[in-house]
């Protein structure tokens, strides 16, 4: 039976919203408590308290753990309320009752409290098991004499809260880990003062220092006070505005700790909360010091070389496999008097003389053919408008593949020689045929004049030996410039290419990307070769496609089909017409390379008004590795 309600209601159980409800209307005789005029007055002042509380809280009474709760505490229990109400916590809590019934019993024996802090509860809701977490407390109930007669308990549910840390902490980890990865250098500062809160191991490396983190940059490296990189670093901080510096010499160190020369690349990228209150810079540096010394070796040995083949009095040139000409020294200017250019590719037969262009043109074509080298006496038309002789040499370079790549060849001015011989022939001839009797003293004076005058086959081996050197040296020069990959980590393809894409797009422009396509994970040999690629196109689409235009799309779709990845990489752009490149630059060729070489696959072109459409397909199973 429940309370008479007509106004006879204890004080204790007065007001209470729905649980007060609930309780006064309860069938208490039926239950181990009685009814509530015999409750004691322990029990009825712990639930006086908790009906007008408006914090979670629940009663726990007696030996077998009565329940009594109130509106805030409802939820709690889920499903199981307000069947809950008035009876025994192990029945109720049956689930968990392996946790919190050693808790409750020890409260109750030793009249001492009890609190968890995000305590793991596996409840069932719904029907299924679930991992909860809960802070609660577990207050003894006294009676007079300190008898424990029941427990006090408040709380609250933390699941969320206990999952969102988890995870947060798990992104940080991962986050950690893919910057202590990161090739190049990178630190996060904090604060106006910019206070050094993480640097990975790149960055320590770059600036031969470590035990950085908690020194402000100042405190770090007082030199570079003075070079100007603390007056960016708080301009950056105080405007909002990154800031890029693209081979910045910089000097770390002083000269009682050993001075560090290095040149880099950097970006001081300002970092804000999400209200948009600066908080301190981010930075990114790539120590550039070995390929800018290398670009200045490099352009000092092309330097020297066109001093070379400039500073020697033959002509000297060089074509492409197909025999079209794309070089020529100064002096083949100088003997011509053409403009530069004029006789690039095959405008370089017009200065034969008409009676030898047929017979240079076939000799010519034959070793471009053949790979035989190319050795033929012809007129060459002079500044001056005459035809003078000139022996034309040439030698064939092939690549590793045995395939031709280029020739070099020279011209030398025999004008003079031609014009020699045929007076000594004349001269020969008309000694025969007037002085027969001194044919034996005249014989001897040829042969002596023969054995002093420079022969053309030692001209040209002498010529022949200098062009292979220049060759062997730009060989080397080429190697020098060259380098591998590192290795990489496994990831998927939509990651790889999104982490690629990211420094591109600026914000909101993440809306004109799209990635689109089945999972595929990428090996770690795999990830690199990928990475090669779209790192190349990405950053062509910044520099002349979609991504440096507002408007500009960008869509990248991948299927698999039998055993191959097809992949498509879309640019559109309103206002920018896209043409294809007058040459191969080395990244495109480092594409090619790693598309056929390394992922079993192909990699194509094709230039469209409004954007390039790059098709790359794969090998499957060369993704694995």
């Amino acid at each position: 039976m429940g309370l008479d309600l007509g106004g006879r209601a204890p004080g204790f159980l007065s007001g209470g919203g729905d649980m007060g409800e609930r309780i006064r209307a309860h069938d208490w005789a039926a239950t181990p408590l009685g009814e509530p005029d015999t409750w004691p007055q322990p029990l009825r002042a712990a639930l006086s308290l908790c009906l007008k509380s408006n914090f979670p809280t629940a009663i726990y009474w007696g030996e077998d753990f009565c329940l009594l709760y109130n509106d805030a505490w409802s939820p709690i229990p889920g499903d199981r309320h307000p069947a809950a109400l008035g009876r025994s916590a192990i029945e109720v809590w049956s689930d968990i009752w392996a946790v919190v019934g050693p808790q409750l019993t020890r409260v109750m024996k030793s009249g001492e409290g009890f609190s968890a802090v995000d305590q793991m509860l596996p409840m069932v809701r719904n029907g299924a098991p679930q991992e909860t977490y809960w802070n609660y407390s577990f207050t003894p109930i006294c009676a007079d004499d300190g008898t424990v007669l029941g427990v006090f308990n408040q709380g609250h549910e933390t699941t969320q809260e206990v999952l969102a840390r988890a995870q947060t902490q798990s992104e940080i980890k991962r986050l950690g880990s893919m910057f202590a990865r990161a090739p190049t250098a990178a630190a996060i500062l904090r604060g106006p003062s910019h206070r050094i809160e993480v640097v990975n191991p790149a960055f320590t490396e770059l600036v031969g220092k470590s035990d950085l983190e908690g020194q402000t940059v100042v405190e770090a490296f007082p030199e570079l006070v003075a070079q100007g990189f603390l007056d960016l670093l708080d301009e950056v901080f105080l405007t909002g505005r990154a800031h890029v510096g693209r081979e910045v010499e910089v000097m770390f160190g002083g000269p009682s700790n050993g001075q560090r020369h290095r040149i880099v690349d950097f970006v001081y990228q300002p970092l804000a909360d999400p209200g948009g209150v600066r908080e301190g810079v981010f930075i990114q540096a790539t120590d550039v010091t070995d390929a800018v010394r290398v670009e200045a070796a490099l352009r000092e040995s092309e330097a020297k070389y066109e001093a070379i083949v400039n500073s020697i009095d033959q002509m000297i040139w060089s074509t492409l496999p197909n025999g079209d000409h794309d070089y020529f020294n100064s002096r083949w200017y100088d003997f011509t008097g053409v403009a530069q250019g004029d006789t690039d590719g095959a405008g370089w037969k017009v200065m034969f003389h008409p009676d030898d262009q047929e017979r240079a043109r076939e000799t010519w074509m034959h070793s471009v053919r053949t790979g035989e080298p190319y050795h033929i006496e012809y007129r060459l038309r002079h500044h001056t408008g005459r035809y003078r002789w000139v022996v034309g040499r040439a030698h064939c370079v092939r690549g590793s593949d045995g395939s031709i790549t280029r020739w070099f060849g020279t011209c030398t001015d025999i004008n003079d020689l031609k014009e020699a011989e045929a007076k000594r022939q004349l001269l020969l001839r008309e000694m025969d045929h007037r002085i027969k009797n001194l044919f034996t003293v005249a014989g001897g004076m040829i042969s002596m004049t023969a054995q002093t005058a420079p022969s053309v086959p030692a001209m040209a081996t002498s010529l022949r030996g200098r062009l292979r050197a220049l060759a062997k040296a730009h060989d080397l020069i080429r190697s020098a410039v060259g380098g591998e990959a590192g290795s990489g980590q496994p990831t998927s393809l939509r990651t790889l290419i999104h982490d690629i894409l990211q420094p591109h797009l600026g914000e909101g422009s993440e809306k004109r990307v799209s990635l689109n396509g089945p999972p595929i994970p990428l090996g770690e040999d795999a990830a690199v070769g990928f990475a090669l690629i779209f790192h190349e196109l990405a950053t062509n689409a910044m520099k002349y496609g979609a991504l440096g235009k507002a408007d500009g799309l960008l869509a990248v779709t991948w299927t698999s089909n039998g055993d191959r990845l097809e992949l498509s990489w879309a640019e559109q752009s309103s206002d920018r017409m896209m043409t294809p490149p007058l040459q191969t630059g080395f990244g495109s060729e480092l594409a090619q390379a790693t598309a056929t070489d390394q992922l079993g696959g192909t990699i194509s072109f094709e230039w469209r008004p409004t954007g390039v459409v790059v098709g790359l397909t794969a090998r499957l199973e060369n993704l694995q590795q």
